[in-house]
C-alpha cells in the first residue's frame, strides 16, 4: 500500500470522531473499522504487544446497520464474514458479540466482543479462547 493510501485511510479514521451520534440502537451507517495495535494474554505470560500478522487477527471489518453480518479482512488478505449473535447500544457504546467454532479439531473455539464508541469511533476487540485473550485496538468511520 503506497504511503499516500496509508494516509487516506488514517484522515478518514481521525475525521470519524462525533460522526457515530444518534438515537437508535443500530450504528447509523455503513462502517469501516481498521485495526491499530494488538495485545496477547496468557496465564502465566501476562499481555505483551503483538503485530496483527502474527495473530490472523482482522486488520479491516465492515458493518452494515440492520445487519448482524461482520465483513472481516486478514492481513494476508482473506476475506472472512460472522455473524454477531447478539447486538446491543450501551452507554454511548456500539456492542456487538459472538462466537466462531474452531476451523478444524486442533484449534480453539473463540469467543468475541467489538465495543465502538458511539463519540469517537474508537475500537476494542476483545477475543477470549481457552488459554489466550487478544485485545485489538483501532477506529471506525462511516463510509
Amino acid at each position: 500500500m503506497t504511503s499516500r493510501k496509508i494516509f487516506s485511510v488514517f484522515s478518514m479514521l481521525l475525521l470519524a470522531q462525533g460522526v457515530w451520534a444518534q438515537k437508535g440502537d443500530d450504528i447509523p451507517g455503513p462502517a469501516l473499522c481498521a485495526s491499530q495495535e494488538a495485545l496477547e494474554c496468557t496465564p502465566v505470560e501476562g499481555c505483551s504487544r503483538v503485530s496483527l500478522d502474527s495473530i490472523d487477527g482482522p486488520q479491516f471489518i465492515g458493518m452494515k446497520p440492520g445487519d448482524s453480518t461482520l465483513i472481516v479482512t486478514l492481513p494476508g488478505g482473506d476475506i472472512h464474514t460472522t455473524k454477531a449473535k447478539q447486538r446491543t447500544k450501551e452507554d454511548g457504546n456500539f456492542i456487538f458479540q459472538g462466537s466462531e467454532k474452531a476451523a478444524s479439531e486442533g484449534d480453539e473455539s473463540v469467543g468475541w466482543t467489538i465495543l465502538i464508541s458511539e463519540d469517537t469511533g474508537r475500537m476494542v476487540i476483545n477475543i477470549a479462547a481457552e488459554d489466550t485473550a487478544f485485545v485489538i485496538f483501532g477506529a471506525c468511520t462511516l463510509l
